[in-house]
């Protein structure tokens, strides 16, 4: 089995859907492990198009207690061990594998890949991995193995250059995306260019065309046809990356939760939704930037409900609404479903677009829901 290994602050999860469903539309037997789940922990867990089953994951996590496969105490470790299992015994040609958190130390690090893959690296988890982009290049980078390809997407001249520094010193093959050109976004989905190819996806995500253009030379590396490669991009649908969902009320849902992935959901907005009278959901933890998130997000806004989505690691309400307010209406709702029941009825009244952001948890929950 060979397995593709991604690191990065955001895409990851974009990138890791898109790579399986193109090694899937090549007639291969893949699995996916990817986190954090939306609604259930199962969705971590697929192989061939399915899910894990409660019961079955049960057994697999037992399994490695019983056995100490897992490479420290964390739940994010166990359930790294219990993919590999059950990827093993599904007997899958591939299997993607997406970092938990960094790279170098990450649970996920302990197998060689085929190809490793770098998605966009910016400033988030500072408190774990470190305050500046330096740091946590350098982590993530430590995914890059001695003689293993890796493929990146365009980074910040600091962490390029730490990325190149690593691949050198590993004698790993880097290949660089180049430029990706937008030839048409709709609310349907886009067509872009890359490398001289043309590509369509759904995702109406500002971030959306680089990752699946990512993807595909990821795809190029590992030596997949053309065919399989557009079919995989195309058929891909990624939910709470910039998901939209017509109805009474028409809402985005998207997980960004630091700065670049809210500013790359502003700019979604300002594309497709210039004019639209807009109405956020917004909540986030407390290890995030959530002052950098409201300066960023309260302009586009003519009314905000913040909410906590976890008593224990979530913003209070109060601290999120003293941002907010001063900028645009805002009020608070402790429960996240009773906030989305005060936003929705705001949004159906005065016909606007609901905005739900700040976390994949907040996401998850209201996507349960509708």
């Amino acid at each position: 089995m060979k397995y593709i290994h991604i690191a990065g602050t955001n895409g990851k999860g974009s990138a890791a859907e898109y790579i399986y469903q193109i090694i899937m539309a090549a007639g291969e037997k893949a699995g996916c492990f990817t986190s954090p789940h939306l609604v259930s922990r199962t969705e971590r867990f697929r192989a061939n198009g399915r899910e894990i089953g409660d019961a079955e994951l049960d057994m697999l996590l037992q399994e490695v207690r019983n056995r100490d496969l897992a490479v420290n105490s964390t739940l994010f470790a166990a359930y790294t061990a219990a993919a590999q299992l059950w990827f093993e015994r599904q007997g899958l040609d591939y299997a993607v594998l997406e970092t938990g958190l960094g790279g170098r130390m990450d649970s996920t690090n302990v197998v060689t890949p085929a190809v490793s893959v770098l998605t966009t690296i910016g400033l988030d988890h500072t408190d774990v991995l470190g305050g500046t982009i330096e740091q946590i290049a350098m982590d993530k980078a430590g995914i890059i193995k001695p003689g293993v390809p890796a493929v990146s997407m365009r980074q910040r001249p600091e962490a390029e250059a730490l990325i190149c520094a690593e691949a050198k010193r590993k004698g790993a093959p880097l290949y660089s995306l180049p430029l990706v050109r937008v030839l048409s976004s709709t609310l349907a989905g886009q067509a872009f260019e890359s490398d001289g190819r043309r590509y369509e996806i759904r995702g109406i995500g500002e971030m959306q065309p680089e990752v699946a253009a990512l993807a595909a030379m990821t795809a190029r590396v590992m030596g997949f046809g053309e065919d399989a490669i557009r079919k995989g991009l195309a058929q891909a649908v990624i939910p709470c990356r910039a998901q939209y969902i017509p109805g009474v009320p028409d809402m985005l849902l998207d997980g960004a939760h630091n700065h670049d992935s809210v500013t790359a959901l502003c700019r979604t907005l300002d594309r497709h939704f210039p004019d639209r009278r807009k109405t956020l959901l917004f909540a986030c933890m407390k290890n995030k930037d959530y002052a950098d998130m409201a300066a960023q997000l309260a302009p586009r806004f003519e009314q905000v409900v913040v909410t906590r989505v976890d008593k224990m690691r979530g913003v209070e309400t109060q601290t999120l609404q003293e941002l907010f307010d001063s900028q645009t209406a805002c009020r608070t709702v402790e429960d996240p479903l009773s906030a989305y029941e005060t936003a929705a009825e705001t949004v159906r009244d005065s016909g606007s677009l609901l905005v739900v952001c700040g976390s994949f948890y907040l996401a998850g929950k209201i996507k349960s829901k509708v």
